[in-house]
């Protein structure tokens, strides 16, 4: 049975994010994504003391720096209404980008705004650009 570590190497805050994503091979800022969002509703005290628990608990990596093999979320350059977010989701998991606009103004709608527009305005701040 593979055992968890927060990454040392690919860290934000304690490296809990990074190791969980090294251990299930998906680029790390996804699972910040999905983190933040989940914060940004009305469950945060939940997810945010299971965040603070699992990096204490949890165990450093290795000292030697191990690649993630998964291929890495970026905004788009060129795909692009506001900030790239959407098309870089779209190219990340193959989708029409317009597929995932109209889930994102879904979702928004569905949760008065708030979770939505705070984990776009979190992608902005930790999704790199390229292409």
């Amino acid at each position: 049975m593979k055992r968890l570590y927060k990454n040392r190497f690919d860290r934000k805050f304690l490296g809990v994010i990074g190791g969980v994503a090294l251990s299930l091979k998906i680029d790390s800022n996804i699972l910040r994504l999905i983190f933040v969002f989940l914060m940004a509703t009305p469950l945060f005290p939940l997810f945010g003391t299971i965040y603070i628990l699992l990096g204490l608990l949890l165990p450093e990596g290795g000292r030697i720096m191990i690649e993630n093999p998964a291929k890495k979320l970026f905004r788009s350059l060129s795909d692009r209404k506001i900030g790239g977010l959407c098309g870089g989701l779209g190219k990340y998991f193959h989708f029409d980008s317009t597929i995932i606009r109209l889930a994102f103004i879904i979702v928004a709608f569905t949760t008065f705004f708030i979770p939505i527009i705070v984990t776009y305005i979190a992608s902005l701040i930790l999704l790199p650009e390229g292409e």
